[in-house]
């Protein structure tokens, strides 16, 4: 079954009859994704349920301009969430603290979800279309905590209280390596209150934070699943243990959470691909051979020629932008050789995706 399948089906039984499980957290870890600026009260502790949000979004959203603006992914998860607004499974969460942020350099969005058993699953929106959704996730390879990991700590702890709900904490892309920053800015109390932390293909950390006690304790509450072809869940330092997840989708485009395919309560079960852990001894390596200083000078290159090509979002990466982004490469002489040959090799990769498509 697909993801919207999964919906259609099991929207029919109430947690009495299933319970929560790992299916349930990508699809909550993906309404993050959706734009509810202008639906969700203004006070962000009133809750309201997932079959009103969906009233209130469709009258002030038309669905044509939706499927004329947004981006492939978020088209698909907006109609997830039209279908789970009429399930028996979904229609009576509450949805409540609400936040959408893009300012300069940082992204950050998550939504607090309460379920019928009475806990709480805290989603973090993972990398929007935004650029400088992009360029916060490269920041991960030199800085910690960059602000977005920072704002997802102050949104947990708001979350919690000493008599609250447990909570469940999870998210997919940047909104996976969220999920677990939080637990590990987290003070003891807090930490307390966490179930479980679910990371759905979402990068990892560099080694002075995998190596650290935080991450240790916070990685005996992980759940990380990726796909068959994943590469930014193969980002940076991440745990050994991780469940490998079929996808109806091809390469790159298997990390669209949508593509995954479940049973009746878990993923279907695949293989990680030779391609998949090439590229991420690859990027690896590169990525060890320098240090801090030289690995944001990269970041700040690399984001710069995409402002020179005009690229204000990630949708906007079509097959004339890349030639443009791949000549400004070339010409770039101030760059470092290896990492010229590098990013050359990855808009060449990508353009070759786009023109089988």
């Amino acid at each position: 079954m697909t993801i919207k399948q999964y919906v259609e089906k099991q929207g029919k039984l109430g947690y009495n009859e299933l319970p929560f499980n790992e299916v349930d957290g990508l699809i909550l870890s993906l309404l993050s994704y959706i734009n509810f600026t202008g639906v969700m009260p203004e006070n962000k502790m009133t809750k309201i349920t997932v079959s009103e949000t969906s009233t209130l979004f469709f009258k002030k959203n038309n669905i044509k301009d939706i499927k004329v603006v947004a981006p492939s992914f978020i088209k698909k998860v907006i109609e997830l969430f039209r279908i789970m607004a009429s399930s028996i499974r979904y229609k009576d969460m509450l949805l409540y603290n609400y936040v959408n942020e893009v300012e300069n350099d940082t992204q950050f969005g998550a939504i607090s979800i309460l379920l019928p058993d009475e806990t709480v699953f805290i989603a973090f929106e993972g990398t929007d279309d935004s650029i400088a959704g992009w360029k916060e996730d490269c920041q991960l390879t030199y800085q910690f905590p960059v602000l977005a990991q920072q704002k997802a700590a102050i949104y947990l702890k708001r979350s919690t209280s000493l008599f609250g709900p447990k909570i469940r904490v999870g998210g997919h892309s940047k909104g996976g390596n969220l999920a677990m920053a939080s637990y590990m800015l987290a003070d003891f109390l807090t930490k307390r209150k966490v179930l479980n932390i679910y990371n759905y293909d979402g990068p990892g950390f560099r080694k002075k934070e995998f190596d650290s006690k935080n991450y240790q304790r916070m990685e005996q509450k992980l759940e990380m699943y990726i796909p068959e072809e994943s590469f930014v869940g193969m980002l940076l330092r991440h745990p050994n243990h991780y469940t490998v997840v079929k996808s109806n989708a091809k390469r790159f485009y298997q990390h669209d959470g949508m593509s995954w395919l479940t049973n009746d309560s878990t993923f279907q079960k695949g293989k990680l691909s030779d391609r998949s852990k090439r590229l991420e001894k690859r990027v690896f390596r590169w990525i060890c051979s320098y240090d801090e200083e030289e690995r944001q000078k990269m970041v700040t290159a690399l984001f710069a020629i995409l402002e020179r090509a005009g690229v204000k979002g990630l949708s906007e990466l079509r097959i004339t932008k890349i030639n443009k982004i791949i000549a400004l490469i070339k010409e770039n002489q101030n760059m470092e050789k290896e990492t010229r040959r590098f990013l050359l090799n990855a808009f060449k990769k990508l353009l070759l995706e786009k023109e089988e498509q």
